[in-house]
């Protein structure tokens, strides 16, 4: 993973999801919620949530092995 060209916002998100599999907490505590528009398009938030659960993942492939 190329995570040096990242924006430094989403390597912070990707690495809280990365402490956060390590500690031992579940895929499903990610503190970035969904959050949608009034009109029903996305925001930024869905990037953060699935830049913090790829770290959270990539951290437990790892520690199963």
């Amino acid at each position: 993973m190329e995570m040096q060209s990242w924006n430094p916002a989403m390597r912070g998100a990707y690495m809280k999801g990365a402490y956060a599999a390590e500690a031992g907490q579940p895929l499903d505590s990610c503190p970035y919620k969904d959050k949608r528009k009034e009109d029903g398009r996305i925001t930024w938030s869905r990037a953060f949530r699935y830049a913090w659960q790829d770290g959270w993942r990539d951290k437990w492939k790892s520690k199963s092995h």
